[in-house]
């Protein structure tokens, strides 16, 4: 997969679960990742003297690689030591691995059943620096590279705590962001976090759901179409039209699919034989809103979104269909598109900044009536 198509990983074809806006003022300066979870055992190293803090003690390691594995009660085995959890891994200069992986700030073991859990603790800012390079091309444009950096930065300061109950903050996965660390980092991507510094999304004074997807295929969604909400749409997260996600090779696709694929994946819904499936209804932004199935055993009708995300998100890329054609027991969709189009559209953020627009404006446009605003870090 290229880099530029690592753009819907982390937010652009997951449900995500909106947690409650809090009021955008002061949030911890520090966010904690969890990065290995549920592991028997993983490998810490450095490349200068790091450091093994556990029970008020604190040993320095010489720099090279070590061994730590769970003991299967609350503690580990560091080699032919065994030490109590949780346990402190740090380095003077800053950077420390797991499982051959850079990160930035110090990592905390702690106790999962009788497994362990590998938690990156480390300042917001450096956090985005990881997240950036995996939510976008770090080719982009610098205006659209920003408005990545700021939306991220507005969902993880939104999020602190969504994993409260295992110990850390965010997972590194599509979950909430996906986050590669040090190692992922890169120059341009880093310019983009500190140009942007603790700049986040506002709407009425509150953070705002910074949602984002790949692909809008002309024309953003109203959630409600989507998500099935029953509360009112925030006036920024309505919709609007695209007219600059053309360049990517996603805004059109076709995929052909197996009617047995297709049955199989929705065996849930006791499906007999498929013999149509058409689109019923239309949205606003020209996606569908249900997808009719006629088989075997009678009519099925469910939310198009759900349909796609049944039967495979990352062949059938959005729910904007241009035609289903049935040939045989083959079925063959043709959209255009790539996630669940609300929000920012990210190759349309990519177009707009070739053509000049800044990073403000963008935003403006994806998230009409917010503001950009700057939140202050504390110590916690």
């Amino acid at each position: 997969m290229s880099v530029a198509f690592k753009t819907i990983s982390a937010l652009a074809i997951c449900v995500l679960l909106f947690l409650p806006l809090y009021g955008a003022q002061s949030v911890n300066k520090t966010v904690k990742t969890g990065i290995i979870l549920n592991a028997r055992s993983f490998t810490a190293a450095c490349n200068d003297e790091f450091y093994v803090t556990a029970a008020g003690r604190k040993f320095k390691l010489s720099k090279g690689m070590v061994n730590i594995s769970a003991a299967g009660d609350n503690s580990v085995m560091m080699e032919k030591y065994k030490i109590p959890l949780p346990l402190k891994i740090e380095s003077s200069k800053g950077i420390v691995f797991a499982n051959g992986n850079a990160y930035r700030g110090y990592f905390t073991v702690v106790k999962a059943g009788k497994k362990i859990n590998v938690i990156n603790v480390l300042d917001i800012e450096d956090y985005i620096k990881g997240v950036l390079p995996k939510e976008a091309g770090p080719d982009w444009p610098l205006e659209a590279l920003k408005a990545q950096a700021v939306i991220s930065r507005t969902y993880t300061a939104a999020n602190l705590g969504r994993h409260a109950a295992d110990g850390f903050d965010m997972c590194n996965t599509t979950h909430c962001q996906v986050y590669g660390g040090a190692g992922a980092e890169s120059l341009s991507c880093n310019k983009a976090v500190a140009e942007t510094y603790g700049e986040v999304v506002t709407y009425e004074g509150k953070f705002a759901q910074t949602v984002f997807h790949a692909n809008c295929g002309g024309h953003t969604e109203d959630p409600k179409y989507v998500w099935g909400w029953t509360q009112a749409t925030p006036e920024y997260l309505k919709g609007v039209k695209c007219g600059y996600c053309g360049g990517d090779t996603h805004f059109r696709w076709e995929k052909t699919l197996d009617e047995s694929f297709i049955r199989e994946k929705l065996s849930a819904y006791k499906i007999g034989k498929i013999k149509s499936i058409k689109v019923k209804g239309v949205t606003p932004a020209g996606s569908a809103k249900e997808i009719q199935i006629v088989h075997s055993k009678g009519t099925f009708t469910m939310n198009a979104y759900k349909f796609r995300t049944a039967v495979d998100a990352w062949q059938i890329k959005s729910t904007t269909f241009d035609g289903i054609k049935k040939d045989g027991d083959k079925f063959t969709f043709k959209g255009r598109g790539w996630g669940h189009k609300v929000g920012l559209c990210q190759w349309g953020a990519k177009g707009m900044a070739e053509k000049g627009k800044k990073y403000k404006y963008i935003l403006e446009y994806y998230y009409p009536k917010t503001k950009i605003e700057k939140i202050e870090y504390n110590n916690k």
